[in-house]
């Protein structure tokens, strides 16, 4: 796994603001996310979850504020910054017309990878997709997609991993897979930002949790601070009781 050279949190943003013409997405958002560190984000569908992750990976650029990646500028070092990162998000960044292992060949050239083989064979076994090796992507299922999108974003052994809505298509033993290399990936040192609007998953691998709603934070907190099964039920209804 890649380390944050500087000592600095993994994630830190500071009063981000998103908006798309004359549309609020983000109000002042600022967060931070130590090395180690496992953080859900529950919001509603709308709520501005899927951008707030887009601008973390550097897919945009937020309207307002600074986002800093392990100490560096998002901005201005986006050549140090982005390196560092490893996100599942809703499209899956994968070629269709190439077979699982081309795909995984493929990113490995990007990220320079020097032992790129070991490395595809160890995440095929983890997620078990193994039987698909020469399976073309387009000819595979949404939950063997999703599992492929998760080795692909694990490839260089990134400092941070953003994950949206990461167990949508997943089967139980894919979930269940998942869910272990997140505590394994925390427990090396990584960060982890994960967001869901279905959190009973996600608090199984999460030390803290957040509700995104209206565009900003209305809630944090530490999962062993909070009832998991009455956040889990209901997180809106729980954060407005308990805030």
């Amino acid at each position: 796994m890649q380390q944050c050279t500087q000592a600095a949190p993994s994630v830190n943003l500071a009063g981000v603001c998103k908006s798309f013409a004359n549309t609020t997405v983000l109000k002042s958002i600022s967060l931070s996310v130590s090395a180690g560190e496992s953080l859900c984000i529950c919001g509603p569908n709308a709520a501005g979850k899927t951008t707030l992750l887009r601008i973390i990976a550097g897919l945009l650029k937020p309207t307002h504020g600074q986002v800093t990646i392990c100490g560096f500028d998002l901005r201005r070092r986006s050549d140090r910054a982005k390196p560092l990162v490893g996100a599942v998000l809703h499209k899956s960044m994968l070629y269709p017309q190439l077979t699982v292992s081309e795909n995984l060949r493929f990113f490995a050239q990007l990220y320079g990878l020097p032992d790129s083989k070991s490395r595809i064979e160890q995440l095929l076994t983890q997620l078990h997709l193994g039987a698909h090796t020469h399976d073309r992507t387009e000819t595979l299922s949404r939950g063997i997609i999703q599992r492929l999108a998760i080795a692909r974003a694990m490839l260089h052994k990134p400092a941070i991993l953003l994950a949206d809505e990461p167990f949508t298509g997943l089967d139980a033993q894919a979930t269940g897979d998942f869910l272990a290399i997140l505590a394994e990936f925390a427990n090396h040192g990584g960060a982890v930002l994960m967001t869901t609007h279905n959190p009973q998953q996600a608090l199984k691998c999460c030390g803290r949790v957040a509700v995104l709603h209206d565009h900003r934070f209305i809630f944090t907190a530490d999962v062993p601070e909070i009832n998991t099964s009455e956040f889990a039920a209901d997180y809106l209804s729980y954060t407005r009781n308990n805030c």
